[in-house]
């Protein structure tokens, strides 16, 4: 609560500041008057007011476009109504520019009432909008007919036009060369600064639901703006240094507004969008951290699998046959655990680059047989690239299954010996491997399909289940087994 308090006593600071900031040029002009104060002359006087209002058109034109063309992104219902209204008071501040005494003609004559009648027309317009657009929310909504909000101020400025140009006799006088300001006029213009005094305090308390920082270039806006409309109050002359003054006003007014809208339309979107890219920036590395972490410990338990399995097997010294089966899971276990571990260290947690995994599996093949009395080459042929770790631990079990059969049973008498592992996606779509060795191969009336050996098996019902491929054996010499399967049976899933 005391936070809160604290809060607002800022903000009243803020818009006493403004306030002050704003006053400051008219007590100089008070204080100093005589020194400062001047009528200029028509001339210089035009370029300067065409100046300052095609600046104000140029800003309502923005404020207009960026309402209206952001609205299908932001949704934003006070934007798009502050961005229409800003529309009708660009046509109408051009017709006030084009109708000023001193430029030409606007269809009728041109003189100081006919565009002071424009400014009254506009002024009330936008105090009024400014006003309703305080009860208008800025949560998303969506107009279902949004040309219709362009009606309105359409429809004011087509009527300002008419009645201004060509049945001004209809509206009261608001400047005449015998008297300058008339009391409508001045009255008018203390209406408009009571109804944007009243859209200022309504605007205050849009603070506690939409926040400061969405309201405040709106509050100071509206400060500026009654400080315009009364030096536009007490001038003399269409020409003297009130009526700079209050042109300025108006700009500075106009700016703020432009700078509101574009942090609701446009600033604060984006950094929504930021700040939700950032959360889901640390939710991904969170989840990676975390799949990472799952491969690392599914790693270690198959290594601790194994270590207990090999430990359980040391129970029984005397049996080749358990010590045999045991190294053939240990070598299993590996095959996988190499996938577990090249994922936790990569950057990609889906994929396995096949060509690094062959050989680091080859590697393992060959050092887990060290004492054999063959010298035993591995050549292999991998298209350098990365797969799916779906269809990665298939192809590791089944090269496991044929490097152990080929350097345990290929070469009983031979002193050295070769083996080929080829992998490569062919033009058909389907990957293609191909292993083979120079050993003494199988029989020729050998039959793989019916054959007792667990490693065959294993690896046809791998092969053919889980890879949905197809495989060959050679028999005779030189043993080969092809296999291709297709290249999207499985589908990335981190």
């Amino acid at each position: 609560m005391d936070q809160e308090i604290s809060y607002s006593n800022r903000h009243w600071i803020n818009v006493t500041a403004a306030f002050f900031l704003a006053s400051l040029p008219i007590l100089i002009i008070q204080v100093f008057h005589s020194s400062v104060y001047f009528e200029s002359e028509i001339p210089p006087y035009l370029v300067f007011h065409n100046i300052a209002e095609s600046f104000s058109i140029i800003v309502s034109m923005s404020i207009f476009g960026v309402g209206w063309f952001t609205y299908a992104q932001s949704k934003d219902k006070h934007t798009l109504f502050l961005g229409t209204a800003f529309l009708g008071i660009a046509l109408m501040d051009m017709m006030h520019m084009l109708g000023y005494s001193g430029m030409p003609d606007l269809l009728t004559p041109n003189s100081p009432n006919k565009s002071t009648q424009f400014w009254i027309i506009v002024r009330f317009f936008a105090a009024i909008s400014f006003l309703t657009s305080a009860f208008i929310p800025n949560e998303n909504g969506l107009f279902k007919r949004k040309g219709l909000m362009l009606f309105v101020p359409i429809l004011v400025s087509v009527f300002a036009f008419i009645v201004v140009t060509y049945y001004t006799g209809f509206l009261p006088v608001t400047f005449s060369p015998e008297v300058g300001l008339t009391h409508f006029k001045r009255a008018s213009e203390f209406v408009i600064i009571f109804v944007l005094i009243l859209a200022l305090i309504a605007y205050w308390f849009r603070i506690p639901k939409f926040g400061w920082s969405h309201t405040k270039y709106y509050i100071y806006a509206f400060v500026f703006c009654i400080f315009s409309e009364l030096v536009f109050a007490v001038y003399t002359t269409v020409f003297d240094i009130y009526n700079v003054l209050g042109h300025i006003y108006k700009i500075v007014s106009f700016f703020l507004i432009y700078r509101g809208v574009f942090i609701s339309s446009i600033n604060s979107p984006y950094r929504k969008i930021l700040d939700t890219n950032e959360k889901l920036y640390r939710s991904l590395g969170e989840k990676e951290n975390l799949i990472r972490e799952i491969y690392h410990r599914s790693n270690n338990t198959l290594q601790v699998i194994g270590s207990l399995i090999l430990l359980q097997a040391e129970a029984y010294p005397d049996s080749p046959e358990i010590k045999t089966v045991v190294y053939r899971i240990q070598d299993r276990i590996q095959a996988i655990s190499l996938v577990h571990r090249l994922l936790y260290s990569g950057k990609d947690l889906s994929s396995v680059p096949i060509k690094q995994y062959i050989s680091e599996l080859s590697n393992y093949a060959l050092q887990a047989n060290v004492n054999t009395s063959c010298e035993l080459s591995i050549q292999t042929e991998i298209e350098d690239r990365k797969l799916l770790f779906d269809m990665v631990i298939p192809i590791g079990l089944i090269l496991s299954e044929l490097l152990n059969n080929s350097i345990k049973f290929a070469f009983p008498e031979a002193s050295s010996g070769n083996i080929s592992i080829h992998f490569y996606e062919g033009r058909d779509g389907r990957f293609h491997l191909t292993y083979s060795d120079d050993g003494v191969g199988m029989k020729e009336d050998y039959n793989f399909r019916s054959c007792s050996s667990l490693g065959i098996q294993l690896v046809q019902g791998i092969a053919e289940g889980q890879l949905s491929g197809k495989i060959r054996f050679k028999t005779g010499p030189n043993f080969q087994c092809e296999i291709d399967f297709p290249n999207n049976i499985y589908k990335k899933r981190v």
